[in-house]
């Protein structure tokens, strides 16, 4: 066999001059040997690179006879290239080929056509997703075809190589690879070094099967998989489907049917199409039957069945269970190996029977899909597979008498590496009936009918189906994988016997059930239940109906509908679309059930709708409201409508941004950078979904949505109790610095549009942490700069200028002198103090008394307003005293003898004046503090604005 060239084949051809003497015309065969390229450059999405694409033979207008290489070339001229992921021809706007690699270039068979002028296309699609536009060019096809010349040979099997006894049978197999890669070169290489008596292809020619492709990337006599061709027998791939149409595969195989069989050697080989495109693999449909028909027929103890999509699969494509009957079927006539591709790896199954159950007499099942086009991992895993990622290779299959010895051959530029044996036996001749099945109920329905039940049977190899006999006939073949039937056809208050038996694939069928006798009902006169919960949405072409299906006692056969009280349609499922109707009317719709028996329902609810082809108005008066950085706010007018506007849709430069309701706001935020331009319109949808015309236009330039630096070397300095001075060094921003935000302990403190701020709010003996930020005219703000730390000193204390204390046990005491403050509960004994402020120019932050614990108490004092500060503390006793008001200030709690006791005042003290406050006992115990007579007195502490 020859092996061709080990490299990718390409087509070179001589010019072969023909004049026509009439019109001394030109006509090239092959390429001319000064082609004039045709360029189309083009620019990726972002301006991120240039493309030029060349289509550099044929020259457009040229006439063409036989076979030309069509060239092209695709270069990146500005900016970084993505690389080339393929390019794709087309033919007069219809696919033509796909090239997955460089050099870009085919042979082009113009023989296949009818002659005529055409339109060659080609267009790059880079590996970043972004697809040139077309380069084209014009020539004619000059080959004497009036139309398109058909393939009427019909193929057939080719000879098969006789082998002997204990000589064997080499079969090689592999899908997935006819894309004129250099990994398909690899792969025949290895198929051809085999030297096999017979090679199944598994399917798929890249992209789309068209004869071009076949011609090209399936090869000829010496290229790719055509050095193959006379020991070939293929099967279709769904690549070569469009549609339901496999053309380029039934021209470039002579017309192959869908699915054959044949002997070789002593096995018997099916080929079976398994795509969802013919979709024939269903019991009842005609491929199905005729694989059980040959299955029983032939009766091998040596099958291969091969098909595309395989059943079992951890790859990326998914398995293919519509393939499961066929399955069950050959599992039941002991089929030895099933062959697959479609996911471009290898895989091994472990043998299974029916179902997917492992079973040593089973199916093994191959997916050997790295034929040369792309590799493919794997989605998940199996413990009955086998694999491997070493995707690139073929199965070579060893037949003997009664067994496979196969071995799986990864395919590289250097040789081969074998990954994968095994060896698989053949498996007889099932002789074995099903066990009848188990557990035959029958039920009486209304209708009338009979429903029955079973419990399903079991085989060797599996059960393919039942038979149901009622009074000894057969009334019902079922699928394997049914354990019930009703039977419609039975008259009413008759007397019915019932039996079941199971068959496998071989035909062999179980004893029947023990019967099991019914009668039946007589007629049904209840009628439904009426349809609930109508309801009705309209629309410009139609009023959609929707509603509850009724119930039965046997079971709801239609619905009737009612627009305006008559009749207008029967329909079997809860739904209904009313096309009939008058537009821009108001209509009213029920609905009746009835059953097969003719009973019909009441009728459901009414209700009305309108099918409204009327659009709302404009939306009026489109304007702008704000322009923030990177915002951009509009308000519009209401629309008007006939029936009522349900949604406004906003749009941005010819694109729909957003669909509003109810509302006639919109704010968007991906305005994009500073000085970009968007145009916005607005349209009005109503619930029927018409659409208005559109709004007036509004345009509108982004604002600056760059911040500003952060401001640097922050400094703080307390240069009072009350006062901190800030500075910093200065932010910078693309337009300019507005102003800076200053912020104390994570609380904006103000703002300042200098690089110096000074806080007067500040608490004596307190540290604080100050932050400052940038913000420019647009709004935009900076991060924060570092944090400065200061601490305030403490602050100047003023003495009290009275102070005594009163007690209800000596009313008219006086303790004006004493160096003590007392306070108790028991006898009463409340103490007063007077605070004269002056002098202050600002604003009190803060104010605190602060006294010396003489003797503590597990209660302590509470500190109250008093009023009257006219008391002097020479006379005043418990019966002159000021009133002491009942609201609490401030309590200590617990106090401990010799400490300082610190209250926060600030609501007794509003500035300059004086002050009384009055500590009366917080319990039952005593406690005293030191009065202005002692050497540890009372003291204000205030801080204020400076």
């Amino acid at each position: 066999m020859n092996l061709g060239r080990a490299t990718r084949p390409r087509a070179a051809f001589a010019v072969v001059a023909v004049l026509i003497a009439a019109g001394l015309n030109l006509a090239l065969s092959g390429r001319a040997e000064s082609a004039s390229p045709t360029c189309q450059t083009s620019n990726a999405p972002g301006g991120l690179y240039t493309v030029l694409v060349c289509l550099t033979q044929p020259s457009s207008d040229s006439t063409i006879v036989g076979d030309t290489l069509v060239t092209a070339t695709v270069n990146v001229t500005v900016g970084t290239s993505p690389g080339v992921a393929k390019t794709e021809w087309t033919l007069d706007g219809q696919h033509l080929l796909t090239d997955f690699q460089s050099p870009h270039q085919f042979t082009l068979s113009t023989a296949d056509f009818a002659d005529g002028e055409y339109a060659i296309a080609v267009s790059a699609k880079m590996r970043d997703g972004y697809v040139t536009p077309a380069t084209v060019i014009t020539a004619t096809f000059a080959n004497g075809n009036a139309t398109a010349p058909p393939n009427t040979r019909q193929w057939s099997v080719p000879p098969i190589h006789a082998r002997g006894p204990q000589e064997p049978f080499v079969v090689a197999a592999v899908g997935d690879g006819a894309g004129g890669e250099t990994n398909a070169v690899n792969v025949t290489n290895a198929l051809v070094g085999w030297d096999p008596d017979l090679f199944l292809y598994l399917g798929d020619v890249y992209e789309e099967g068209t004869l071009t492709e076949f011609k090209n990337w399936y090869g000829g006599a010496t290229a790719f998989y055509g050095r193959l061709r006379g020991v070939t027998t293929p099967i279709i791939g769904n690549h070569e489907y469009n549609g339901s149409v496999a053309e380029g595969y039934f021209h470039f195989w002579d017309n192959i049917p869908h699915y054959y069989s044949y002997d070789a050697n002593g096995w018997h080989f099916i080929a079976i199409d398994s795509t969802s495109n013919y979709n024939k693999v269903a019991p009842g449909t005609p491929q199905y039957e005729w694989l059980a028909a040959d299955l029983a027929a032939n009766r091998s103890p040596c099958t291969v069945v091969f098909w595309h999509h395989p059943l079992f699969s951890v790859g990326s494509e998914d398995p293919a269970p519509r393939m499961q009957a066929m399955w069950d079927l050959m599992a039941a006539n002991h089929v030895t190996l099933l062959v697959t591709g479609h996911d471009h790896n290898y895989q091994r199954w472990a043998p299974m029977g029916a179902g997917g159950a492992l079973a040593g007499d089973g199916i093994v099942e191959l997916v050997v899909g790295g034929g040369g086009h792309s590799s493919q991992g794997f989605a998940s895993s199996d413990a009955r597979v086998v694999k491997t990622n070493k995707s690139y290779g073929a199965v070579r299959m060893e037949l003997f008498g009664n067994r496979a010895d196969m071995r799986y051959h990864a395919a590289g530029a250097t040789g081969t590496t074998l990954v994968d044996s095994s060896t698989v036996s053949c498996k007889g001749t099932d002789g074995l009936a099903p066990t009848p099945p188990a557990d035959l109920t029958a039920t009486v329905n209304p209708t009338p009918s009979v429903s029955l039940a079973w419990s399903g049977a079991t085989d060797n190899y599996g059960v393919t189906g039942y038979r149901v006999y009622r009074d000894g006939t057969a009334v019902a073949d079922l699928a394997a994988t049914a354990t019930s039937w009703t039977d419609a056809s039975v008259a009413g208050a008759t007397r019915y016997e019932y039996t079941v038996d199971a068959v496998d694939a071989a035909g062999n069928r179980s004893t029947r059930t023990p019967p099991v006798a019914v009668t039946t009902l007589g007629p049904d006169t209840t009628p439904p239940t009426a349809p609930g919960g109508l309801a009705a949405a309209a629309a410009p072409d139609a009023v959609t109906l929707t509603w509850s299906p009724a119930t039965d006692n046997v079971g709801v056969t239609g619905y009737t509908v009612l627009r305006d009280g008559v009749m207008v349609a029967t329909v079997t499922d809860p739904t209904y679309a009313d096309s009939a109707v008058p537009a821009n009317e108001s209509h009213t719709w029920t609905v009746r059930a009835w059953d097969a028996a003719a009973n019909a329902s009441a009728e459901s609810n009414a209700v009305t709708a309108v099918r409204d082809t009327l659009a709302p108005s404009a939306p009026p008066n489109l304007r702008v409201t704000s322009v923030q950085p990177g915002a951009v706010s509009l308000a519009w007018d209401a629309s008007t409508d006939n029936v009522g506007v349900a949604e406004y849709q906003v749009f941005r430069d010819g694109n729909l941004l957003a669909a509003i309701s109810p509302d006639r706001t919109f704010s968007d935020y991906t305005v994009g950078t500073t000085g970009t331009s968007h145009t916005y319109l607005v349209t009005a949808v109503d619930a029927a979904g018409n659409v208005s015309g559109p709004s007036n236009p509004v345009t509108v330039t982004a604002a600056d949505s760059s911040p500003p630096t952060a401001p640097t070397n922050l400094q703080a300095s307390a240069t009072g109790p009350n006062r901190v001075e800030l500075s910093w060094g200065p932010a910078t921003d693309d337009v300019g610095v507005a102003a800076y935000t200053v912020y104390r302990d994570g609380t904006i403190l103000g703002t300042t549009t200098g690089a110096t701020f000074t806080d007067t709010t500040a608490l004596s003996e307190t540290s604080y942490t100050y932050l400052v930020s940038a913000f420019d005219a647009a709004g935009n703000s900076s991060g924060p700069s570092a944090p400065a730390l200061a601490t305030t000193p403490a602050t100047t204390p003023v003495l009290a200028v009275a102070d005594t204390y009163v007690k209800a046990s000596s009313p008219t005491s006086r303790y004006g002198s004493a160096t003590v403050l007392r306070v108790d509960a028991d006898p009463v004994t409340n103490a007063y103090l007077k605070f004269t402020v002056s002098g202050q120019t600002g604003v009190v932050l803060r104010a605190r008394l602060k006294v010396w614990v003489a003797a503590g108490s597990s209660n302590g004092f509470v500190v109250r307003p008093v009023a009257d500060s006219t008391w002097s503390e020479a006379l005043t006793n418990w019966n002159n005293a000021p009133l002491i008001d009942d609201t609490s200030i401030a309590a200590t709690g617990r106090t401990t003898s010799g400490t300082w006791v610190t209250l926060d005042i600030t609501p007794l003290i509003s500035g300059n004046g004086t002050f009384t406050v009055g500590l009366t006992s917080n319990g039952a115990s005593s406690s005293s503090y030191g009065s202005r007579e002692s050497s540890t007195a009372p003291l204000l502490l205030l801080d204020v604005t400076s």
